[in-house]
């Protein structure tokens, strides 16, 4: 928006955009708790997976458990996209997506964990970022998201390789939520005082509680 300075939401801040406002708020203020690193193997197991798809970009002879038939179009690189109404960019950087048989997009995230009953609503914020960055960047439609779950499982470990479980849990996504949560995050920066905490945010309330504490 002219006049105004620009502001830039990560994919991955979506949900804490949606979710508190206070936390969102101090975090963009350099205030946010420690981040917990991620443990290795993790990570392993993403540089691993990505390894691994590399070889796949713009093939159609896809191993046989991946989820989705098409060309695997590979990692996105980093996208942005300037939402019209508030002026807000979101950028994020895909796993992978692929053109499926129908022309249609499928936004592909690797997740190296085991699969939850309920699909989180951070993961589906994140599927929606995703979706909405590809169809803004010439890749329309997006038909749906797809969290790829990786995780080791029982075998034989005589040749010290672990064998592993490899789960897709199909999402529909719905990129119009997005350009909502973009005037949220721009109306939550813009605030000179600190907003007030959700009242279900659980970090919130352990601040308190801490607050509370160290006052005696």
């Amino acid at each position: 928006m002219a006049g105004e300075r620009a502001i830039e939401v990560a994919v991955t801040e979506l949900a804490l955009v949606q979710g508190c406002p206070l936390c969102y708020w101090l975090s963009k203020r350099s205030l946010s708790p420690p981040a917990m690193p991620l443990p290795g193997i993790l990570n392993k197991v993403d540089s691993v997976v990505k390894k691994f798809m590399s070889r796949f970009v713009h093939r159609r002879d896809l191993p046989d458990w991946f989820p989705v038939s098409g060309t695997f179009m590979g990692e996105s690189g980093q996208l942005e996209a300037t939402d019209s109404e508030s002026g807000v960019v979101l950028r994020g950087k895909l796993d992978a997506f692929v053109r499926a048989d129908d022309g249609k997009y499928v936004v592909v995230d690797y997740k190296a964990s085991s699969p939850r009953e309920e699909v989180l609503e951070y993961h589906r914020l994140q599927l929606d970022g995703y979706a909405f960055l590809l169809e803004k960047n010439g890749y329309s439609p997006v038909s749906e998201g797809i969290l790829l779950h990786f995780m080791p499982a029982h075998g034989d470990l005589t040749e010290r390789r672990f064998p592993f479980e490899i789960t897709p849990v199909h999402v529909q996504v719905n990129p119009s939520r997005i350009p909502p949560i973009l005037s949220r995050a721009r109306k939550i920066i813009e605030m000179e005082s600190p907003p007030a905490p959700d009242e279900n945010c659980g970090m919130c309330r352990w601040r308190i509680e801490v607050e509370r504490k160290l006052r005696g």
